[in-house]
């Protein structure tokens, strides 16, 4: 489907963070996090805040992987109404990905956790102590060890989502120039009046500029793509292998065939009604298998050590 059609029934989904109790389990408002389109959504009820499309229809019109849900389980959760409960695969299995490296980390703080979540209560995102402390503390090595050291030993934080990258003030999503504008691949947030000139409403032809900002989308916010990531002129949307799952699969591996969901990719019965699984990873993966390919960083902002090469269309380094 055309990009600019695709986005024109992206941007008409209306406005809604991720549910709250007593609302249904359907979610029609806000934005899938594998394709950053609306529709109908699942929200995930664990820690994380995301929502998906559940079945391959839901995901047809914006090319989503979607999480592969058989219909019949899609209708057994809807039928279930209010008491109907998702739960996805890393927040049962208390292993998610830091919002800044990519790389998968156990959040269970109960055995050691190598990933904290924002003290923010409305925030989904997961951080190494070594990668949010030298985004919090860009201009002193010192005080990012020094943060690091106490993020490691439980003290809270707020991510940089909670601050504009260019004034470093808070949101105050009742003003609309002081509103964020969020990408969603990277901790990286301006208030409306400080988006750059770059980030654009528009798609213009004749520069070649895609269009990185849409509103109407999230709840008295702006999604958008910044700069360091690369546009892809067939999806409207940056490389869709940002997301991975504990078990090491990539939702968007690259011989994937959209619609062919593999068997592994189905959800069980126990995930549509949030039980646990009585199987648990038994690490986290940092370079999944997919097949015989080996998923690469994500949108890195890991020290350039741990890695050969930045992932093209990347972050960067936090070193560089």
């Amino acid at each position: 489907m055309p990009v600019s059609r695709r986005r024109k029934a992206k941007g008409e989904q209306g406005s809604n963070p991720n549910r709250a109790g007593g609302e249904a389990p359907v979610k029609k408002r806000g934005a899938c996090v594998l394709c950053d389109d609306g529709g109908d959504l699942i929200c995930c009820d664990g820690g994380c805040r995301r929502s998906f499309h559940p079945t391959e229809e839901h995901g047809e019109d914006s090319m989503c992987a979607t999480l592969g849900m058989p219909e019949e389980q899609w209708q057994k959760h809807v039928a279930q109404g209010d008491a109907a409960l998702y739960t996805c695969k890393n927040c049962q299995y208390k292993q998610h990905q830091c919002f800044a490296c990519g790389l998968l980390g156990s959040s269970d703080l109960a055995s050691g956790p190598e990933v904290f979540q924002c003290k923010h209560q409305k925030c989904g995102h997961f951080y190494h102590p070594s990668c949010v402390a030298k985004l919090l503390n860009p201009d002193s090595n010192t005080r990012a060890i020094l943060h690091e050291q106490h993020i490691a030993g439980g003290l809270e934080f707020e991510c940089p989502m909670h601050q504009c990258k260019s004034c470093k003030e808070a949101e105050n999503k009742d003003d609309k120039e002081m509103q964020f504008a969020v990408c969603r691949r990277c901790p990286t947030a301006y208030h409306r009046k400080c988006l750059p000139s770059d980030i654009s409403f528009e798609e213009f032809e004749e520069t070649g500029n895609p269009r990185r900002a849409w509103e109407k989308i999230l709840h008295k916010q702006i999604l958008i793509y910044c700069m360091k990531h690369e546009i892809q002129p067939e999806l409207g949307t940056p490389m869709r292998d940002h997301i991975v799952f504990p078990d090491g699969r990539n939702p968007v591996a690259s011989k994937r065939a959209r619609g062919t969901p593999q068997e592994r990719d189905i959800l069980e019965e126990h995930e549509q009604l949030g039980r646990p699984s009585s199987s648990k990873p038994s690490q986290s993966p940092q370079l999944a298998e997919i097949g015989h390919h080996r998923m690469k960083p994500i949108d890195s902002f890991a020290p350039k050590h741990l890695f050969l090469h930045p992932q093209p269309g990347s972050c960067g380094w936090l070193d560089e």
